[in-house]
């Protein structure tokens, strides 16, 4: 008789545990899968953004063609590339190159916001130079987000919902935030980065100033 007491005792235990274990996956499912939609949502939002700002770049290099051709500058070096993926583009000024890429949305991956949620959002960077001549050879994805980070410019950061506004982050001001509206993103995206690029001076290189003993 006791014997069916301890198998009935191990059968409730079971059944609690497994209740337990189908009660905490299904709330890591439902969490991921909250996760998964919005990283769906906001990859084809931030795509629909770059795809307008390649859009806008063409307008930007042929507007600045006219307006160097006016000044009888040679503007044989304005002109932007964009590879066949659409997720990489180029634009090149004279003698300043800036790329942007949409490529390293692989997976959900939030921003947070002081005092505010954390949102789940896409990621286009601005970088200072020709992004295919310095990815070239290298294949790791660290060591490519490596090299984004030390090259980038400002970031713009595209939420799932359209109704919801971008936000720009300007390194050299450190990550200094503007919100930008959904329809207005590619824009102001892409000519705030070419007015800080192109506005902005390069000093020769120097020699470190020699040190001299002191007698």
């Amino acid at each position: 008789m006791s014997n069916n007491f301890e198998n009935f005792n191990n059968l409730e235990d079971n059944i609690r545990k497994s209740s337990v274990v189908q009660e905490r996956t299904g709330l890591v499912a439902v969490y991921m899968y909250k996760h998964f939609l919005d990283f769906q949502k906001s990859n084809q939002n931030t795509q629909d953004v770059f795809v307008r700002m390649i859009q806008i770049m063409n307008q930007v290099v042929d507007n600045l063609k006219q307006l160097f051709n006016m000044r009888n500058i040679p503007s044989g070096n304005v002109y932007c590339e964009v590879d066949s993926t659409r997720t990489v583009a180029t634009i090149n000024i004279l003698w300043r190159t800036i790329s942007f890429t949409s490529r390293f949305n692989v997976s959900p991956k939030g921003y947070e916001r002081q005092g505010q949620n954390t949102i789940i959002c896409g990621r286009i960077f601005a970088i200072n130079g020709n992004y295919s001549h310095l990815m070239q050879g290298i294949t790791d994805y660290d060591e490519q987000m490596k090299i984004l980070l030390k090259r980038e410019i400002a970031s713009l950061y595209v939420p799932a919902e359209k109704n919801q506004n971008a936000i720009m982050t300007i390194r050299d001001k450190y990550n200094e935030e503007s919100l930008i509206p959904n329809a207005d993103a590619s824009r102001d995206f892409l000519l705030k980065v070419i007015e800080m690029v192109c506005a902005g001076g390069e000093l020769h290189e120097q020699q470190p100033k020699p040190k001299f003993f002191e007698m």
